[in-house]
């Protein structure tokens, strides 16, 4: 049959067709012609399942979600009603089926065993069985098994994926976007020759610094100079410094210490992981803090009460040449003139905590520091019943996918930044609305920042945000006078104090297991009584 089919092309008189044929139909008696692709599977579907996905936090974030709802009901049949009514808490989240939050609430969304665990076979495509085996052979950890392609698992930043989202060695949340701090600077006050003249005599490189002592050289220098050249004396540098509630000035002050503090060599940063004895009261916390109170003579008047709107209305208005602040938050720094971007600086030396000295002569110390605990998750309630638990996993997988959440970054209304290698490049999700920000440098400041070698997650324990505002009240009695060592003294008491309330034994353990390297037991101790 086959060769008489060939043999009837040739008389038809198509002899490349026939040889085509041949070729193939000899590939196949060989047993090498290629295999066929399976055609793609169709998602699951849910019919007659409805579930409901809120936020913990700031209800702007469903803004997004819910503008991409509409292929999830489509494709899977089932319905979701988004709550944006009003903003839950930890306390009140029990009514939510999947849940968006700040990574910086997961500690306390599992100390509330509110959260489940999502399985590897959720987010992994389903690995092929071995040759030969039945498809009973080939068993999956969940029965919410699916093909995740969408997910797109390995382009995930490694920080999200193997620290943001999990906590110990369970993943309890899929990242949807995430957050880094940045220097952004004004493009003509580093080119214009007088300046770069000018900077040269002082033994200065107006370059983006690679450490803090350059960034407090270079605001120093841009401190009262006419650097834009429009005959008045400009500022040098532009940071949240007193009370903010955005937290920007917090992740500052913390990005700077990081730099002094996290060693190489040691995963813990915040606390003693040993007995949650804080470290705030340690010299790279100290000399952090007075580093930044120093920032108040280097930038326009009052700046020691800036929060973050008042520091990036500076930098807009062209009043100061640099600013530190959220990546995602570009579209706040446009002006009529050019503005590029920069990772945060690091240190030339380091603290070793348990030798109480300082490490130096190496290559710069410079760790990401994350705030917000790393960016924006979604998760699963725990308890869901059967019916609905395949379809909660199926959403929560569904708006943390490549091509969702990339449409989720580009809403206006909630500004993210990708956690994705792939999208890190790509520039700014939405740059008309950040007119004349050079994205080529944003691109490279946040790529850098969010896939450095080291990334260290803000606090993410129950009671993160206390903790913080305990640390906000010292950092600002710091800016209004008080010494530094003075102030983070305060702090560490007030930590003390808090974890002593909740408990030690169960904020310690809550404390190792956020690391994601050290440790524990599989269940926290039992509260205090």
């Amino acid at each position: 049959m086959r060769w008489s089919v060939a043999s009837r092309l040739v008389r038809l008189r198509h002899p490349f067709l026939a040889l085509a044929l041949l070729a193939c139909l000899l590939g196949a008696a060989a047993g090498c012609s290629e295999p066929v692709a399976e055609a793609p599977k169709p998602p699951p579907t849910y019919p007659g399942v409805s579930l409901t996905i809120g936020a913990i936090g700031d209800t702007a974030i469903l803004a997004g979600v819910a503008a991409q709802r509409g292929e999830w009901t489509a494709t899977r049949k089932g319905e979701i009603a988004v709550a944006t009514d009003a903003a839950r808490t930890v306390e009140n989240a029990g009514d939510l089926d999947v849940l968006v939050f700040p990574a910086q609430d997961l500690g306390a969304l599992i100390d509330r065993n509110l959260l489940a665990v999502i399985p590897n076979a959720v987010v992994l495509p389903e690995a092929p069985a071995p040759e030969g085996a039945k498809p009973a052979d080939r068993k999956s950890e969940a029965s919410e098994d699916r093909e995740a392609e969408g997910f797109q698992y390995m382009d995930v930043a490694p920080a999200f994926r193997e620290q943001v989202s999990k906590y110990g060695s369970d993943r309890y949340a899929l990242p949807i976007g995430g957050s880094t701090l940045i220097l952004a600077y004004r493009r003509d006050a580093f080119t214009a020759e007088a300046n770069v003249k000018a900077a040269k005599e002082q033994g200065l490189s107006l370059e983006p610094p690679a450490t803090w002592a350059q960034l407090d050289a270079l605001a120093r220098f841009f401190q009262g100079r006419d650097w834009d050249g429009d005959g008045t004396p400009g500022f040098g540098l532009a940071a949240a410094l007193g009370k903010d509630a955005e937290g920007v000035a917090d992740a500052t002050f913390l990005a700077r210490a990081a730099s002094l503090g996290q060693h190489r060599d040691h995963y813990s940063f915040l606390f003693d992981a040993d007995d949650l004895a804080p470290r705030v009261v340690t010299p790279p916390f100290v000399e952090a803090l007075k580093a930044i109170a120093a920032w108040k003579a280097v930038g326009p008047p009052g700046v020691e009460a800036f929060d973050v709107a008042a520091a990036r209305a500076a930098f807009r208005e062209g009043k100061v040449a640099m600013l530190i602040d959220r990546a995602e938050k570009a579209a706040e720094w446009s002006s009529d003139k050019a503005v590029a971007g920069a990772p945060l600086p690091g240190s030339e030396r380091v603290y070793e905590p348990a030798r109480k000295t300082w490490d130096a002569g190496g290559s710069i110390n410079r760790p990401t520091y994350l705030p917000f605990g790393g960016g924006w998750l979604v998760g699963v309630r725990r308890g869901i019943a059967d019916e609905k638990r395949a379809a909660a996993f199926d959403l929560a997988l569904y708006v943390a996918e490549a091509d969702v959440a990339n449409r989720i970054l580009a809403e206006r209304a909630f500004p993210m930044l990708s956690v994705r290698a792939s999208q890190m490049g790509r520039g700014l999700p939405d740059p008309s609305s950040a007119r004349n920000v050079d994205p080529r440098s944003w691109s490279g400041a946040v790529s850098r920042s969010l896939m450095a070698e080291r990334v260290l997650p803000g606090l993410r324990i129950p009671d993160a945000g206390g903790y913080l505002t305990d640390l906000s009240a010292g950092r600002v009695a710091a800016m209004a006078g008080k010494a530094p060592d003075e102030a983070l003294r305060d702090v560490a008491a007030a930590w003390t104090a808090r974890s002593k309330t909740l408990g030690v034994p169960r904020q310690l353990w809550h404390y190792r297991r956020s690391l994601n390297t050290l440790a524990t037991l599989p269940e926290p101790p039992a509260r205090d009584k």
